[in-house]
């Protein structure tokens, strides 16, 4: 770390660059993850985009994690401490509030696989007390009948997902 390279022997001098420094980093980190914010706004119900950007939050947050430690972790001053653990508190709130957004552009096509397969369900419910017992067969038929909605759905998100 630089700071520690500077060879300085007076650990208030060090607890100040480190207090700036923990002051300047979470200027930067929170800026970018307002930035992130805004985008993400802008590309609600794109799965692909969403879940990249969500993920760069949470790199953020382990990022943090890692220069926390390099920069001394619990022997850090207090005030450096508490700066630093605020911002993983808020990076983990960004993160917190981007998941709700992109569970809220999602629900309405998961709402509408689940209503197929329940109209699905009972359709079978009905064709089974007419028909008494049907063969293993027929019953793995409307298993895959009733599931076909809601893995249609999995499935177009699984092949929009790049690997």
């Amino acid at each position: 770390m630089i700071i520690k390279t500077l060879d300085l022997h007076d650990p208030l001098v060090i607890a100040k660059y480190m207090q700036r420094f923990s002051v300047t980093i979470s200027q930067v980190l929170l800026g970018y993850a307002n930035a992130i914010r805004r985008t993400f706004e802008q590309f609600g119900g794109q799965d692909q985009i969403c879940s990249i950007l969500m993920n760069n939050i949470q790199q953020l947050r382990l990022n943090l994690e890692q220069l926390y430690e390099l920069m001394g972790g619990v022997q850090l001053d207090d005030e450096t401490k508490f700066h630093l653990n605020e911002l993983q508190k808020q990076l983990s709130d960004v993160l917190d509030e981007l998941s709700a957004m992109f569970v809220k552009s999602i629900g309405p096509m998961i709402r509408l696989s689940i209503e197929e397969v329940y109209k699905q369900l009972q359709q079978i419910k009905g064709n089974q007390i007419g028909s008494g017992n049907n063969g293993g067969q027929q019953k793995g038929a409307e298993a895959m009948l009733v599931t076909k909605s809601l893995l249609d759905y999995l499935d177009q998100k699984y092949e929009n997902i790049e690997l």
